[in-house]
């Protein structure tokens, strides 16, 4: 068949069936190095249990902390979580805003980069008031063994969503 076709596309023809061929080979290649190759996923053993996360409710009792404890951990964690909200909210403002000027037909750069900045310090701020909130705990609301188990505990996974203890 490839007798019949003229000079040229026969040329063209012979040009493009090397590189298929070679994709073609190199695919299978890969197909078949893609099945031998081993699982490299770590799974656990068959014979560990899950770990199960702990609420807020098991921490406490585990850690045997008083009434006046609860309540003092109560309180911070509440003044915690406004805080935060608020500086995310203010977050979501200046992200708004910051897209805002990206999709301009002609971004302002200086204002690019004041908006960056705040959310910069704003970002500071959440972490700033994260690491204020868990000194508390740790120094003013626990005792320090209560700190040390907390610790141990943590180790093995405790599921405490997004926010302090």
């Amino acid at each position: 068949m490839l007798g019949k076709l003229p000079k040229g596309v026969e040329m063209k023809t012979k040009g493009l069936l090397f590189p298929f061929l070679l994709i073609l080979a190199l695919s299978f290649l890969g197909l078949a190095h893609a099945e031998s190759a081993p699982d490299t996923a770590v799974k656990p053993k068959p014979t560990e249990p899950p770990q199960a996360h702990l609420t807020r409710r098991e921490i406490m009792d585990k850690l045997q902390v008083t009434k006046d404890q609860k309540h003092l951990l109560q309180q911070n964690r509440a003044a915690y979580r406004k805080k935060i909200a608020v500086i995310e909210g203010q977050i979501k403002i200046k992200k708004v805003d910051l897209e805002n000027e990206v999709e301009k037909a002609d971004p302002d750069t200086d204002k690019i980069d004041q908006l960056t900045s705040e959310i910069g310090a704003l970002l500071g701020q959440k972490y700033s008031t994260q690491i204020k909130a868990e000194l508390e705990v740790e120094k003013k609301i626990l005792t320090p063994q209560q700190v040390e188990q907390l610790k141990a505990l943590q180790g093995q996974e405790v599921f405490v969503p997004n926010d302090i203890f």
